[in-house]
């Protein structure tokens, strides 16, 4: 199936996120808080901190944002969002090495602003694809954005060689690819008409009791998947015994794993029932945990590396694709702002208590277990609501 050009210039944002999604939060800052800023005093639980209260700034902005944007211009709010999240990852690079004690407080406002970013992005799905293409293009720029993420690992690895793991270069390197990539998607969306009116008497898909278990379970998965990003080189580093330039080849196998996967994954929606995909990541995801915490072995690795792939892209596509089928289009400014709370502030509670439990039990393993049931949790409730709701057709989100 050929793409339409706003599909592919709105998939380079993926491409541009996923360097400061793959390099900064899961895998250079999440080692530096544990080896660099435990010298200054600080704890694990800090790194649990710092991304919660991000998250919470970062969503409660995309909620209000989101709002204005659906009535005021989304175009212009993305492209601010995306200029400002560029500039505090600019502060980030050079605070690692000139104020070092200062570096969660200048994460915690970065990470928010990015996370503003990725929610006024998704709320462009609705303008760029229709509800029978969602899966497909939402899972063609998923997984294009590992690209993107490879690319930039490469770089970020090259890089650590010349001028150190934690050199400013390292981390600036993120930032000059996110902008670089992100203007070159803003270029091609400027002429894209990204807002319409918002529909006043719009009637819903869902009752409000329906939506809330959605969400719901929606948290529960975004939850886990959330606190394996974030604490996996730390476990990877101090459990597994593995190097960071091993951590670092792990972290692209995976994504060299997840793209084709993901893109893949989003074209087997026009063949068989999203929500039994969903399922089957799940599944992945539940190998790939349990695997890691019972064999730290080279063995144990690579079955994680495949089904880790195949889980990562695939569960949050498509998480993202349906809900983009069952609001509508006027306000999805809003409505992502709230699926960013739900998707996002999982980061304020999960990895706070993972943090706490992993320092009180002196190990990652059984908190890592624990992650798959809750999970599974989530998906039963999505599977429950979904079964009984009617997606909003193109002809009633227009």
């Amino acid at each position: 199936m050929s793409l339409p050009k706003s599909v592919w210039r709105w998939a380079f944002y993926d491409f541009a996120n996923s360097s400061y999604i793959l390099v900064y939060p899961a895998f250079l800052l999440p080692v530096f808080f544990s080896t660099v800023l435990v010298k200054h005093g600080f704890s694990l639980a800090l790194w649990g901190w710092t991304n919660g209260l991000s998250t919470v700034i970062g969503v409660a902005i995309a909620v209000l944002v989101g709002y204005v944007a659906d009535r005021r211009g989304r175009f212009r709010a993305f492209m601010w969002s995306i200029i400002l999240a560029f500039v505090g990852m600019v502060a980030v690079s050079f605070s690692v090495r000139y104020f070092v004690d200062y570096l969660y407080i200048i994460f915690i406002a970065t990470n928010a602003l990015f996370i503003l970013t990725l929610s006024l992005s998704d709320s462009i799905l609705p303008y760029v694809s229709s509800n029978d293409d969602s899966y497909y293009h939402g899972g063609f720029a998923w997984g294009f954005g590992y690209i993107g993420g490879v690319i930039s690992l490469v770089i970020v690895l090259v890089l650590q060689k010349f001028t150190g793991d934690y050199s400013p270069l390292v981390f600036l390197s993120v930032a000059l690819f996110y902008i670089i990539f992100s203007a070159y998607s803003l270029r091609g969306l400027k002429d894209v008409s990204l807002n319409e009116p918002v529909p006043q008497e719009a009637s819903q898909p869902l009752t409000r009791r329906q939506k809330g278990l959605l969400l719901a379970g929606y948290w529960l998965i975004s939850e886990c998947i959330t606190v394996v990003i974030l604490f996996f080189s730390i476990f990877g580093t101090q459990e597994l015994k593995l190097s960071l330039p091993v951590m670092g080849a792990f972290l692209l196998l995976v994504q060299l794993v997840a793209f084709p996967a993901t893109w893949y994954g989003g074209h087997l929606t026009k063949r068989y029932h999203p929500l039994s995909l969903l399922g089957i990541t799940i599944l992945f995801w539940g190998v790939t945990i349990f695997v890691l915490a019972s064999h730290p072995s080279i063995v144990a690795l690579v079955i994680a590396t495949i089904f880790g792939g195949l889980a990562l892209g695939n569960s949050q596509s498509f998480l993202r694709s349906q809900y983009a089928t069952v609001i509508h289009r006027g306000e999805s400014g809003f409505q992502f702002g709230i699926y960013s709370i739900v998707s996002e502030a999982a980061v304020f509670i999960g990895p706070i208590i993972y943090g706490y439990a992993s320092d009180y039990l002196h190990s990652q393993r059984l908190p890592l277990m624990f992650l798959f049931f809750l999970m599974a949790a989530g998906y039963v409730l999505v599977r429950l609501v979904m079964k009984k709701a009617a997606p909003i057709t193109s002809a009633a989100a227009a």
